[in-house]
């Protein structure tokens, strides 16, 4: 009696243990993480321990590797086993993800010396060349229904509409992002003011009603102005003539446009400050001439609602045309209590109380 019992509880330890083993043994514990080289099919073997029936899906294909590092999820390892014919309920997974990174370049030690890598040096020139942006023509993009000739449209109508005197600079990434796709549908949104020296417009593409991207373009206007370059360095106080500087058309940026000095009367002026050649000349990079001078006797016209006369002063400063001085009423007896009043040059010899 005692030897049958004995006999039974052998048998059902036995018959545990070799459960045990047999669940044990079908297996899959994942690696913390694995380097396999790039673009390439991962398989499962490559980034888990198989014990068991699992060592059948050893060659099960799981994802393919990248440039960078990423993560394998379990659930993602199971579903593929599933789709490959295994029973998910047979076989156990120790671990929830492992990371797939790229693998290092190898060195390999070599009889010789390696040899000295090859860098190549871009001289100065070449890098000016890639940063300069290309200048484009508005007008041959205005009448396509694309990101290019909306945003064309857009810019040139800010500057008054003649898209023949804008250009328009852009860097050849930003002229890639303008660039029309088939089968999509864009909207050109400003994120700045337009009429400034540099536009951020945002391209959002879509597919139907679907958003597909969203991108940041920059774009420079350059605006068509008659200007007086210096040919050559002019010194202070020097004559800009027609020996040291020329009269042209050119395309710059709006902030210039509105500093440039007058070329129909900047020949024969004088320069304020030392100008280098190849510069275009600013209303303050000239001298103007005095209209009125310290103790000089002047016209001052006064205002006062509808009634306005005029009387002689003394300008008790130097102005030029626009500078508001001091201004005392001219008598014959000058007194030492008399008030100074504000005026605005208007004119050689005159002035206006505002």
């Amino acid at each position: 009696m005692r030897f049958s019992r004995l006999q039974s509880l052998v048998a059902c330890v036995a018959a545990l243990t070799l459960a045990a083993s047999a669940f044990a043994a079908d297996t899959i514990t994942l690696r913390k993480s694995v380097r396999l080289a790039p673009n390439t099919a991962i398989l499962l073997s490559d980034v888990a321990e198989l014990d068991g029936e699992a060592k059948k899906f050893a060659n099960v294909e799981v994802g393919r590797t990248d440039a960078g590092a990423f993560e394998l999820a379990v659930d993602a390892l199971r579903q593929k086993l599933v789709a490959a014919g295994a029973n998910s309920g047979s076989i156990k997974f120790n671990g929830d993800r492992v990371v797939v990174r790229p693998v290092r370049v190898a060195t390999t030690a070599a009889a010789t010396a390696p040899e000295e890598p090859v860098v190549r040096v871009r001289t100065a020139m070449e890098v000016t060349r890639r940063a300069e942006p290309k200048l484009i023509e508005p007008a041959r993009f205005a009448s396509d229904l694309t990101p290019l000739g909306i945003a064309s449209n857009l810019i040139g109508n800010a500057f008054g509409g003649d898209l023949a005197n804008v250009r328009l600079a852009m860097r050849e990434d930003d002229l890639a992002k303008l660039a029309a796709k088939p089968g999509l549908r864009y909207e050109i949104a400003a994120k700045t003011a337009l009429r400034t020296d540099r536009v951020d417009l945002e391209v959002i593409a879509y597919e139907g009603t679907k958003l597909v991207s969203r991108d940041r373009v920059r774009i420079e206007p350059r605006l068509a102005r008659e200007v007086v370059t210096i040919a050559c360095d002019v010194r202070r106080g020097e004559s800009i003539d027609a020996t040291n500087s020329s009269i042209e058309t050119r395309f710059i940026a709006p902030s210039e446009c509105e500093r440039a000095a007058d070329a129909a009367t900047t020949i024969g002026t004088r320069s304020a400050k030392q100008l280098r050649a190849g510069t275009v000349v600013a209303a303050d990079d000239i001298e103007r001439p005095l209209a009125v001078r310290r103790n000089e006797r002047i016209m001052v016209r006064r205002e006062v609602g509808m009634v306005a006369i005029e009387f002689e002063a003394v300008a008790l400063e130097d102005g030029l045309a626009g500078d508001v001085i001091a201004v005392e009423q001219a008598a014959k007896g000058r007194r030492r209590d008399a008030q100074a009043l504000s005026a605005e040059v208007i004119a050689p010899g005159r002035a206006v109380v505002r």
